[in-house]
This record gives structure tokens, sequence and C-alpha cells, in this order.
């Protein structure tokens, strides 16, 4: 996979994921109460990604991993194929790389 642009996150913990117009670009909200997190898309566009955690109840979605740093790592990548923008990235360590 080739990276083409790489978008700097800041993770934020939340009891609940906010309303997208309340949201702001760049910023990846965690809720682990509801196992989910949510940013706007990282390629700039706008829209809303979802991400369900993985959880006993949900085994088959993003794993959250805390980095030892302090800094957060999804595994499984972010395809957004449904969205205009199609774009595809894999977050790690605050860090989304873009393909």
């Amino acid at each position: 996979m080739k990276t083409i642009k790489k978008v700097p996150i800041t993770p934020i913990y939340v009891e609940r994921i906010p309303f997208m117009k309340d949201m702001e670009q760049g910023v990846c909200y965690i809720s682990e109460k509801y196992a989910g997190a949510a940013h706007l898309c990282l390629c700039g566009c706008g829209l809303e990604v979802y991400m369900g955690l993985k959880h006993e109840l949900f085994p088959n979605h993003w794993k959250l991993v805390k980095e030892k740093d302090g800094t957060i790592s999804f595994i499984g990548s972010v395809g957004n194929y449904q969205f205009p923008c199609k774009s595809h990235y894999i977050i790690s360590k605050n860090v989304a790389n873009l393909c």
C-alpha cells in the first residue's frame, strides 16, 4: 500500500460521540463506554466516519490500540468507498496514512 499523504490526528476520549456539526477536522473521538470512534474523513471532504470498536459482542470491528507512548492506532484500515472521495487510510500512532 503506497502512502500518498500523512495526516496527524488528535484522539479525544468522550462518553458520547458528538454530532457531526460539533466535530473538528483532525480529531478522533473515542467512546470506550459505547465501543465506538468517529472522526471527519481525513481526506478533508468533511463527511463523518464512524468506527465500531472491537468488543466481545462485535468481534469484526476495529481494534483500538493504546500505544505505550500515549498515541493510538487502529487495527483495520478505514475504507470510505461509499463516500464520493473513496478515501482509504490506516491510522497508526496518531497519524493517518492515506493511500
